[in-house]
């Protein structure tokens, strides 16, 4: 296996909730390509070639994944802000000043788009269907934030004390958690938020007592929200149950192929990279 190779099976997967119906198309357009067309030489309607195509931000209404006020962009570059940039939303103090970006970049003669957080104090979040997970991670399911852990296998006891020998203890609870990962709450109002320890293979969490992760006083949280698993290759992954409130994850730099859906603060957009 050379250098690239394994660079790019290393590489994370970040699936966004538009992918499955992008996939979709693709397989139907295949169809047709196959199909003898019933008119020849038909007339393309005209689009631009040696520009960016136009692009837009929806700006979502409370509680709505389609209704909001659309921005057609025309620009290589929009910044989202509090108090700054091409589109500000004043009245959400969790937003950032100036939280991200909108960045459009030419490579290797195609356009593409990419949203990237400048910094912000409460991160940038993209919806997505499927995510590996990584040290770190910050996630948003239900109303809850919540911070992926995986084990720290190493141990800071004294090396002289390996040459000693102990009588057989059985480990305690304490020390057996630090071999599986967790999934700890961030920014609780109390200082102790919920935390699990990720103990099996597959774990559901969701409002039902059927799930291993349950949290049955988040009514943002579907009956069975999402499910945490192993996969072949034994990386931690997060799968959406078909959720009614999704799972974000958050990122600094993701490309938006296609449409996808992100949240800045308590505010939710839907962007399309051409239309």
């Amino acid at each position: 296996m050379n250098q690239h190779t394994r660079r790019s099976e290393e590489e994370p997967i970040v699936q966004t909730v538009a992918e499955p119906l992008q996939q979709v198309l693709q397989q139907a357009a295949a169809l047709a390509a196959n199909t003898p067309p019933k008119k020849a030489n038909k007339t393309l309607p005209y689009r631009p070639i040696n520009r960016q195509p136009l692009a837009t931000l929806t700006i979502l209404n409370d509680g709505s994944r389609d209704e909001g006020e659309t921005i057609y962009i025309r620009d290589s570059k929009l910044v989202i802000g509090r108090e700054k940039g091409d589109v500000t939303i004043p009245f959400d103090s969790d937003i950032s000043g100036g939280h991200a970006e909108l960045l459009c970049q030419k490579q290797k003669g195609k356009y593409r788009w990419y949203l990237r957080d400048l910094g912000s104090t409460n991160g940038s979040f993209i919806r997505g269907y499927r995510a590996t997970l990584s040290q770190e991670m910050e996630l948003m399911i239900g109303s809850r934030r919540y911070c992926f852990q995986m084990p720290n296998h190493h141990s800071d006891g004294d090396e002289t004390q390996a040459y000693q020998t102990q009588a057989f203890r059985s480990p305690s609870p304490e020390v057996m958690e630090q071999f599986v990962p967790r999934l700890t709450e961030t920014g609780a109002i109390d200082e102790q938020g919920l935390s699990f320890s990720m103990d099996a293979s597959e774990m559901r969490i969701g409002r039902s007592p059927e799930c291993e992760i349950a949290v049955e006083n988040d009514m943002f949280l579907s009956p069975k929200h999402a499910k945490f698993y192993t996969d072949e290759r034994g990386r931690w992954m997060v799968d959406d149950m078909k959720s009614a409130n999704g799972v974000w994850i958050r990122m600094k730099k993701m490309a938006l192929d296609q449409q996808a859906e992100f949240q800045l603060g308590q505010q939710r957009f839907r962007f399309c990279p051409s239309i």
